[in-house]
């Protein structure tokens, strides 16, 4: 879906600070939102003249991102075109882009999700059966901002307990006040890791099949003995001239052409870098 009236007010908003003048990029958006449905259109009856709409959609809003609009509804849309046009790595990390800014929106996460479901032998995370993991299931099924709040919701819970046990009894006060002050220390843990997260860097290979190598270099040997394919999430621990040092969802480290990924960064407070 196109959020095209949304767009159309926040690119009038910005465009005395980008390139294009609001005309333009009014323009170029109406130009993304005409492909996008041609591509829905052609689907059924000429599915690659679709996928090419769908393409053209996709370079239309990449136009209005890299003039430097900042929104969460056109990295959505763009997400939604590049999926569309078969480019699954740039989907995803198009959609990760969205989440910064539109976190609480099901639609992202549900598209986020199928573009992930779409990976060519995806590399999943080291699996543990641990009673922690179990235990805090919610750290990864609740939105940070839910977990925020339920937080500070147990800890002023947890301090009117202690209050009002300055005036009265209150029957079995020490097992409520640890459960509570337990449950508010986990859920800050919870916030202050996604925090902690969001500012390290990330990225999503693009290219179809990318080498993982050893060191910084063509000369070093691959990690695995088969490349390993687009829109596979990672960590970046480093960065050398036009390699990035990576971890990937097992745990396992090495070297990847720049090239080959596109880096996202998660905070809300800082732009995507290419």
């Amino acid at each position: 879906m196109i959020l095209l009236p949304t767009l159309l007010l926040t690119l009038a908003a910005t465009a005395s600070s980008v390139h294009l003048s609001s005309e333009q990029q009014v323009a170029v958006l109406q130009e993304a939102q005409t492909a996008y449905e041609l591509g829905i259109e052609l689907q059924t009856s000429d599915p690659v003249a679709s996928k090419e709409a769908f393409r053209r959609s996709a370079n239309r809003f990449n136009v209005l991102v890299n003039d430097g609009i900042e929104n969460g509804k056109l990295w959505y849309d763009l997400g939604n075109a590049q999926l569309q046009s078969g480019e699954i790595g740039e989907s995803i990390a198009a959609y990760l882009s969205a989440k910064r800014y539109i976190p609480s929106d099901g639609r992202v996460e549900a598209n986020l999700e199928y573009a992930r479901s779409s990976i060519t032998h995806p590399i999943t995370g080291e699996s543990s059966t641990s009673m922690l993991k179990r235990l805090a299931f919610w750290h990864t099924s609740l939105p940070t901002q839910v977990r925020l709040a339920l937080g500070l919701t147990i800890w002023c819970s947890f301090w009117a307990c202690v209050t009002i046990r300055l005036f009265r009894v209150i029957p079995g006060f020490k097992t409520v006040t640890i459960m509570l002050g337990l449950s508010a220390m986990a859920f800050g843990v919870s916030v202050g890791a996604d925090i902690a997260d969001q500012h390290q860097g990330h990225g999503v290979l693009t290219a179809q099949e990318v080498i993982v190598r050893k060191g910084k270099g063509l000369n070093y040997d691959a990690m695995f003995k088969e490349p390993i394919h687009e829109g596979i999430e990672f960590k970046i621990l480093g960065r050398r001239s036009n390699w990035l040092h990576i971890k990937l969802p097992n745990g396992v480290e090495g070297w990847i052409e720049k090239d080959n990924a596109q880096i996202v960064t998660l905070s809300s407070e800082s732009k995507k870098h290419s």
